[in-house]
Order: C-alpha cells, then sequence, then structure tokens
C-alpha cells in the first residue's frame, strides 16, 4: 500500500525535476548466454508434466496454446509413441522451472548477479538485486528488505524523514533523531533518550545521563562509575580497579595489592601475598609499615622512629637518642654525652672526657692527657692534646720507639734511629746510613754508593757503574757505563758514547769519531784555522777554505780562495776516453 502512495508521488516529484522521466532497467553482471539459453514462449511444451513428473495422457488439453511453427504431422507421431521416461521426455519441465512459467514479475527473484532498477537513482529508483528490494524517495523514504527461503524477510530497514527501523534476527533499530533511540543485538537491547541511556543484557547493565553520570557492569564482573562534576571516577576488574573520589582519595587494587589516600591527609596500602602493609599521615608525621614475611615493623611518629624485625631492634629520637640491638650486639648514642656499641667480643664507650674500647687483642684507653694500649704491643701517650711524651713496644719483633720532647728514636735488631727539629740519623746494621742537618743538607751511603746533596743546589754520588755531580745550573756531570755528559754553562760542553767525542768549548769545537779501521779527528778555531786527521787522510784549512791543504790516500788537494785545486790525478775519478762504451738500444720489435 506504501509504495502504491509513495511511487505515484515520486513520480510527481521528479516530474517537477526533470522535464524528461526515463524509465531504465539494467541487468549488470547478467551471463552472456542467458538470453540465448532462456526458453522461448514457442520453444515451450504444449502440454506440462504432471505433478509426479509422469507424461500428460492423451487428450488433456494443454495448459499453453500450441506454437504456430509446431506442424499436425509431427503433433500427431508425437502422440502415438508409446509412453517415455519423464526425464527422456523433451517436454518434461522440472517442477521449480514450471513454477515459475507464467508468474508474475514482481514474484520472480533475479538471478545471482542480476540487477533490475526503475526510477531515476539515486534519487527515486526501484531496485531488486538476488534477495533484496530497495525503494527510495530521498530524503522523506527508504526501504530495503533481504530475503531468504520461501520469500522470508531476514532483515529490512527503513527511513520515514527522522525516524529509522531496522529488523533481523541479530539486531533490531528504532531511533527518532535526535530525540529517542531504541538498539538491540544478541545480547544487549539499549534504550537512548538524550541525555539518559540505558543498556541491559545477560549479566550486564549500563546507566548514562550525560555528561553527568555514567555507570556500568560487565557480564565479567567488571565495572565503572564515572560522575565527571564531582571529579569522581571509578573502574574495577577481578585483578584491577582503580577509584578517584572527588579529584583527592583514590584506591587503587592490582589483585591482592592494594594503596589508597586522601590527598594530602592521609595514605595507606597493603599486600596480601606479600603480607605487607602501610600507613602514612603527613600532617601528624606518622608513618607505619608492616612485613608479615620478614617480622619487621617500622613506625615514625614526628622525631621518634621504630623499628623491630625478628633479631634486631631500633629505636631513635632524632637528634638526640639513637638505639639500636640485636643477637650479641647493641648500640646506644645519646648525644652530647656518650656513645657505647657491643658487638660480640668488641666493647666500646666514648664520653666528652674519656673513650675505651676492648676486644680480644686488647684494651684502649684515651683522655685529653693520657692514653694508652695494652694487648700484644704496648703504648703510652701523654696526650694527645700536648703529645710531647710517647713509648711503644712491639715484644714480638724486638721494636721500640719513643718521643721525649722533641726528639724521636726507635730501634730493633736491624736499624736504629734519632730525629730532631735540626738533625736525624737512620741506620741499617751493614746496609745504608743517613744523615740530614738543617736545613737540607743530606748525606747517604749504602751498599755500593754514596750521594752528597745541598738541596736545592749541589747534587754529588756514585752508585755501582754511574756518577753524578751538579753544582746548580752552572755544573752538569752524568756518567754511566760508557757515556758521560758534562756542561759547564755556558762556555763548556762534552758528550761522549761508544761512537766518539763532541766538545764544545767557547769557540773551539773538538770531534773524535771511532771506526773499526783507527780512529779520527777534527778540530776548529772558529772562525781562524781548522785541522783534522783520520787513518787514511790529513787536512788543514784557514778561514775555512781561505788557504788548505788536504790528503786522502796520496790523492792531493789544495785550497785557495775557498777553491779546489787538485795537485795529482784523483784515483777514484776515471776518465770519460776511458769509460766503457754504453750499449746500444734494443731493436724495435718487428710489427705484426
Amino acid at each position: 500500500m506504501i509504495k502504491r502512495v509513495i511511487l505515484p508521488l515520486a513520480a510527481v516529484s521528479v516530474g517537477l525535476l526533470a522535464p524528461l522521466v526515463v524509465r531504465a532497467a539494467e541487468d549488470e553482471f547478467k551471463p552472456a548466454a542467458a538470453a540465448s539459453d532462456a526458453p522461448s514462449a514457442s520453444a515451450a511444451p504444449a502440454t506440462p508434466a504432471a505433478d509426479d513428473g509422469t507424461p500428460p495422457p492423451a487428450g488433456s488439453e494443454p495448459s499453453a496454446a500450441p506454437s504456430t511453427s509446431a506442424s499436425p504431422s509431427a503433433s500427431a507421431s508425437n502422440s502415438a509413441k508409446p509412453p517415455v521416461k519423464p526425464e527422456d521426455d523433451p517436454r518434461w519441465v522440472p517442477e521449480p522451472v514450471r513454477a515459475e512459467i507464467g508468474a508474475s514479475a514482481e514474484s520472480t527473484r533475479p538471478a545471482f548477479g542480476e540487477r533490475h532498477r526503475s526510477g531515476v537513482f539515486p534519487i527515486a529508483y526501484s531496485e531488486r538485486l538476488a534477495n533484496q528490494r530497495t525503494t527510495a524517495v530521498w530524503p522523506f523514504y527508504y526501504d530495503r528488505k533481504t530475503y531468504g527461503e520461501k520469500e522470508a524477510v531476514l532483515d529490512s530497514e527503513s527511513l520515514y524523514g527522522l525516524y529509522y527501523r531496522r529488523r533481523s534476527q541479530l539486531r533490531d533499530v528504532d531511533y527518532v533523531f535526535p530525540f529517542w533511540g531504541r538498539f538491540r543485538d544478541e545480547e544487549t537491547t539499549t534504550w537512548v533518550i538524550p541525555p539518559v541511556l540505558t543498556q541491559d543484557g545477560p549479566g550486564s547493565w549500563a546507566r548514562w545521563v550525560a555528561p553527568f553520570v555514567f555507570a556500568g557492569k560487565s557480564a565479567d564482573g567488571s565495572g565503572y562509575a564515572h560522575v565527571p562534576a564531582l571529579l569522581t571516577f571509578t573502574t574495577h576488574s577481578e585483578k584491577r580497579s582503580f577509584s578517584l573520589i572527588g579529584g583527592l582519595g583514590f584506591y587503587d587494587r592490582t589483585e591482592k595489592n592494594i594503596d589508597w589516600g586522601v590527598f594530602p591527609f592521609v595514605f595507606g596500602g597493603s599486600d596480601a601475598d606479600k603480607l605487607t602493609k602501610y600507613t602514612l599521615i603527613p600532617p601528624l608525621l606518622y608513618y607505619h609499615a608492616s612485613d608479615g614475611e620478614a617480622g619487621s615493623q617500622t613506625t615514625l611518629v614526628g622525631p621518634v622512629f621504630s623499628r623491630t624485625t625478628a633479631n634486631s631492634a631500633v629505636f631513635d629520637i632524632f637528634p638526640l637518642l639513637f638505639h639500636s640491638h640485636g643477637e650479641d650486639r647493641s648500640a646506644t648514642t645519646f648525644l652530647p654525652l656518650f656513645h657505647t656499641s657491643h658487638n660480640h667480643d668488641k666493647n666500646l664507650l666514648i664520653t666528652p672526657l674519656f673513650a675505651t674500647a676492648s676486644d680480644a687483642e686488647g684494651s684502649t684507653l684515651v683522655t685529653p692527657f693520657y692514653s694508652r694500649y695494652r694487648g700484644r704491643t704496648k703504648l703510652d701517650l701523654a696526650g694527645p692534646i700536648l703529645p710531647l711524651w710517647f713509648h711503644y713496644q712491639d715484644p714480638d719483633a724486638f721494636y721500640e720507639s719513643s718521643l721525649y720532647g722533641l726528639v724521636y728514636t726507635s730501634s730493633d735488631p736491624h736499624s736504629w734511629s734519632v730525629v730532631t727539629p735540626l738533625f736525624a740519623h737512620w741506620q741499617e746494621y751493614g746496609l745504608s746510613r743517613k744523615t740530614w742537618i738543617l736545613p737540607s743538607i743530606v748525606h747517604e751511603s749504602y751498599v755500593g754508593g754514596w750521594s752528597f746533596d745541598i738541596y736545592p743546589l749541589v747534587f754529588i754520588g756514585k752508585s755501582t757503574d754511574s756518577y753524578h755531580s751538579v753544582v746548580a745550573p752552572f755544573w752538569w756531570d752524568f756518567e754511566s757505563g760508557k757515556k758521560r755528559t758534562t756542561v759547564a754553562f755556558p762556555v763548556f760542553w762534552r758528550f761522549r758514547d761508544e761512537d766518539g767525542v763532541s766538545q764544545l768549548a767557547l769557540n773551539t769545537y773538538y770531534q773524535e769519531r771511532y771506526s773499526k779501521k783507527g780512529t779520527a779527528w777534527d778540530f776548529y778555531f772558529a772562525p781562524i784555522f781548522h785541522v783534522g786527521e783520520s787513518p787514511i787522510s790529513n787536512e788543514w784549512d784557514v778561514l775555512f777554505g781561505l788557504v788548505g791543504y788536504k790528503n786522502t790516500s796520496g790523492y792531493k788537494q789544495l785550497k785557495l780562495f775557498w777553491t779546489s785545486i787538485d795537485l795529482n790525478k784523483n784515483p777514484n775519478v776515471t776518465p770519460m776516453s776511458l769509460a766503457p762504451a754504453s750499449a746500444p738500444p734494443p731493436a724495435a720489435a718487428p710489427a705484426k
């Protein structure tokens, strides 16, 4: 009925919008052989088969007029033949096909992949596609239905202006925009009347009044409740829960671990698995915690601190009293009066007037004017305020040392020493001696050497194969093995090693060079003359070549005005006429 009313109205509307309304039938995705394979009216059998599939009896009236192309002789010959099986009879029509013959266009569903559309798409149109029917006149009306077997409606949705409606096996929708709505799916049903929302399902629900209250619960036991205006938010599940109340209070749970508080006044928490608890109240400077696994408790109340465990305890009052004790140990400090401690066989007591300590090795007493130690060793001390005397003994090492005013002495079976502000002496029997005299004179002798130093100018000494003497900054002499360096700054430098000697004294320079053939030497008196000799030559010159003479293995050379003049033939030079001819260049290779 709705279609009969709406479609004419749509046609009138389209006629007003466009001068010409074209009706078009579209066959999309239609197989190419569909038209040629479909039976025509002239090819249809004259007599339909019976319901059981057997040919009709002779003389029965046909349900359709015979084709004009069928000849009388063919009809007579067919009727004279004996009955045949239905599947062998060319006139036999299967039941599903026979049910569609003569049906109207509205009751015939298009084959899969075919689409029939009429109207003006997409403004006002009607469409059939496989198992769907669609009718639309935008924006006033829209209707779509999905059919199943025997024309059963599986899904339908419609739009009537502001009202949207849908019905299916899995979900239903009724919605009047924006005033009211109802939504249903397999598990839940939701009603919306803005700003109110309600939802119900198996073991779950939700209630909203936006933007004031949001609350809900799921089938697994989790849920939430939010009141934004009050800064209150809460979510909870089996393993996790969190709540913020008024922006100050909070509750946080992870399985069995719980923390809660009201900022900044009080905080607390517990862990059932670890057997721990704590409470904190900052305004009262209060804190308490307990640990069931460790068997400990901790408490802080203002300046008072207490901690107990299975084997120890601590009690403090800041900043005056500190006390702790445990298995065979204890310690107490009461400032500024005393400190005492006991740890196994060690004992300690400290007061402003004295201090005592004892253990398995010995005992110690310290006072401002007298102190001592008694054990394997012995110590007596006047002080420590004025340590002018002390005496120390080590009977095991036969060692003894003493201080008498400004004189310190020590002795043992191997050495002895004495130290004063003006003089000091150290001696190791048969090994070394060392003496110091104010301000900084040091003399030392030891096996294989000695040294004498006057800091910071004079340093003289000898050790095995080395020797040194320094009178800074003028004299420096170092000798070690075959090397020696001597400097008398700034007039004399001499360096000796295994290769020779180099010596510079004012404007003279002397050099020796050692080789397997002998010694070669040169002497320069700058800038007057130079003279030198080697195992195979001798030479001299004046003013570095103004006049000079050189003889090398019988080859004599005269220098005159810085020019060399040969006095006889140089045996090391071969005349050009006697030089062997150079080899001719190689012949060029023949071209290939």
